[in-house]
């Protein structure tokens, strides 16, 4: 969770998150039939986590179901040796077995790591998300 946080401090998570973030998104996938976590392990250590799930179809908009990739890190240490890489494979596989060809994510807009790591894998600039500090 602190790895956005070096990136935009908005990103900084709030003391005693963990537990109901734990309860509000990770359960709430593992035990939906629409979501998927993923957590890389080296031996008994966490390098890499993923969260999937699958939305729609849209109310409003001509989308069926689709993928949304919420959330994918990987520790500094494992980066570029295929975490990130086979994660996402599982999530491609996952979405095709569930019959969902577009899958979804935000990525931050400085995080050139994150950026490069999408468009090395095909991911397209969709829509843009502006925001504005009103002070």
């Amino acid at each position: 969770m602190r790895f956005h946080a070096d990136i935009d401090p908005i990103f900084t998570p709030r003391e005693g998150v963990v537990p109901g973030f734990e309860q509000e998104q990770v359960r709430r996938l593992m035990q939906s039939e629409d979501g998927l976590v993923l957590v890389a392990l080296d031996d008994d250590q966490v390098v890499g986590f993923a969260f999937a799930e699958i939305r729609g179809p849209s109310k409003v908009y001509m989308l069926d179901r689709y993928g949304a990739l919420d959330t994918m890190a990987v520790t500094a240490k494992y980066r570029r040796r295929g975490v990130g890489e086979r994660m996402l494979d599982e999530i491609l596989k996952w979405c095709r077995s569930k019959g969902v060809v577009r899958i979804e994510l935000e990525a931050l807009a400085n995080n050139q790591f994150g950026l490069s790591f999408w468009a090395k894998h095909g991911f397209k600039i969709w829509r843009h998300r502006l925001y504005l500090d009103a002070k």
